[in-house]
């Protein structure tokens, strides 16, 4: 949505609304939507029903009370062509110079209100048909290919990595050579540079601020929140309202006419050195964005769920040192990663369910475990997979394992040691974390955490009090695939497998 039409205005001008009152009706590209008053005044209106005005821009004024009102309208004797403002701010003449378009971030989706620019795919100043891909952006959701609406030489003003709000200005186009030419050589000026050197719009009832501003009563788009009188006595101070500490209004953060007072009855004093803050810009590109974009899509598109099973994990600590003892005659030294990656891959093909994938229309069940086993980078998180670990020996696992992880580690691994995996595996027990709730790596089911091991005296079966080695066992699950019932019996089955790990080896 880029524009609105007022349909209805449910109430009178100059009436008193309270917080929550519906007053408006408006209708956008799709529906009719009620518009509900975000604080309480007495109203004065500037959009009339009928009129198409830009999101954003001004439809009305509330006044704190009826004094702020009358002195609002005595300030501003033709209210019903306040409305006409907004327009002319917009035509192309305000902005660049005829013959140049300006190409706003798209809002892909209700809910979007800004996005990122990921890749231009065409360079600056190249030539451009309408309803060309000329760049990629995402938003909270996706990753969006733009096909551009005007052709002609393109000029571009929000960069690669660049977070960009809705119908904030991205590009320039230019209907010839020679405008473009002119347009960066600064023979025209962009709407950006415009409203940073000041409101282009003849309107006595709005104040924008350039993005320097800091005034806690700064909102979106660079306008501030204040009442018409206090802007009115502003602008005869010849004061910044940005400079002015808001109290007014129900969130403390709208300028009323006292705050206007106070500013001007202040007295002068020294300004007191300000300790600069050290702020480092960490661009958030390669492995690191795309987990973030895979851990928010996982979150978004699946109906996880986690639940915690605490195992005495003694007897597998003793095999696991006795295996090392071995470590020569078995080529290898066994870790309790191995031995618990073994474990899954008998688990897992009792229930294949979890060792599935889903594609939100259809599940896949697999035969064998490609179990994928999580590693930690300096770069992030890496998910190499050993295949058919229900098929290998210990021995084979542990020599697999070792390797994949070591070569995660150096950006070494193969596209197809990536990909595949059927079921996670993810051992925090090197940390001081006793239970976690992982995020499971789509498209597949089910993600199977270990805590850290702790010893605590525990009651054994014939009533006596021992020390032993407790641990616990986290697994996330897509509830749409798997419920509570199925997801007992696979804890169960871990249980069983740690607390014997004799089995594992059977």
């Amino acid at each position: 949505m880029v524009e609105g039409t007022i349909g209805t205005w449910k109430v009178a001008e100059g009436a008193q609304v309270n917080k929550g009152d519906a007053i408006m009706e408006f209708e956008n590209e799709k529906n009719m939507i009620e518009y509900e008053a975000l604080t309480s005044g007495i109203l004065h209106i500037l959009a009339q029903e009928g009129d198409v005005v830009k999101v954003g821009d001004p439809i009305g004024i509330m006044a704190d009370d009826r004094a702020e009102y009358d002195a609002l309208i005595k300030g501003n004797a033709t209210p019903a062509a306040a409305p006409a403002a907004p327009a002319a701010a917009a035509a192309p003449a305000a902005a660049p110079t005829a013959g140049v378009t300006e190409i706003e971030m798209p809002r892909a989706g209700l809910t979007m209100v800004e996005g990122t620019i990921t890749e231009w795919k065409v360079s600056e100043g190249s030539e451009v048909t309408k309803g060309q891909a000329v760049m990629e952006y995402e938003n909270e959701k996706n990753s969006i290919e733009y096909e551009i609406v005007h052709g002609g030489f393109l000029h571009i003003v929000a960069q690669e990595q660049e977070t960009v709000k809705v119908g904030d200005p991205i590009a320039y186009v230019t209907d010839t050579k020679a405008q473009y030419d002119a347009l960066v050589a600064g023979g025209a000026v962009p709407v950006a540079e415009e409203a940073e050197k000041g409101c282009a719009r003849a309107c006595p009832t709005c104040v924008h601020t350039s993005k320097a501003v800091s005034s806690p009563a700064v909102v979106s788009g660079g306008r501030i929140r204040a009442t018409g009188l206090a802007k009115k006595m502003a602008a005869d101070a010849g004061i910044d309202l940005a400079k002015v500490a808001p109290t007014g209004g129900p969130d403390g953060k709208r300028i009323v006419a006292k705050d206007v007072t106070a500013y001007l009855n202040q007295p002068k004093s020294v300004a007191m050195p300000v300790t600069e803050d050290e702020i480092t810009e960490i661009p958030w590109t390669g492995i690191r964005k795309t987990i973030a974009r895979n851990m928010f899509n996982s979150m978004q598109q699946t109906a996880q769920s986690t639940c915690v099973c605490e195992v005495d994990a003694t007897e597998l600590l003793a095999l696991r040192a006795k295996l090392v003892a071995d470590q020569e005659i078995l080529g290898c030294k066994i870790t309790v990663n191995d031995l618990l990656c073994k474990m899954l891959g008998k688990v897992l093909v009792k229930h294949p369910f979890a060792n599935a994938t889903f594609d939100g229309k259809t599940l896949f069940t697999h035969k064998h475990v490609n179990l994928s086993v999580a590693v930690g980078a300096e770069d992030g998180l890496l998910v190499p997979v050993v295949k058919n670990v229900d098929l290998l020996s210990l021995s084979e696992i542990s020599v697999a394992v070792k390797d994949l992880a070591s070569r995660a580690k150096d950006k070494k691994l193969q596209p197809d040691e990536q990909s595949g995996g059927t079921f996670t595996i993810t051992n925090v027990g090197m940390f001081p974390i006793d239970i976690g709730t992982p995020v499971i790596n789509p498209p597949q089911t089910a993600i199977c955490g270990f805590g850290r091991t702790v010893r605590k005296p525990v009651v054994m079966p014939d009533d006596s009090i021992a020390p032993r080695s407790m641990m616990n066992v986290f697994l996330t699950f897509d509830h749409q695939v798997l419920d509570g019932l199925e997801v007992g019996r696979i804890l169960k089955d871990i249980q069983y497998y740690i607390e014997h790990p004799e089995m594992i080896l059977a």
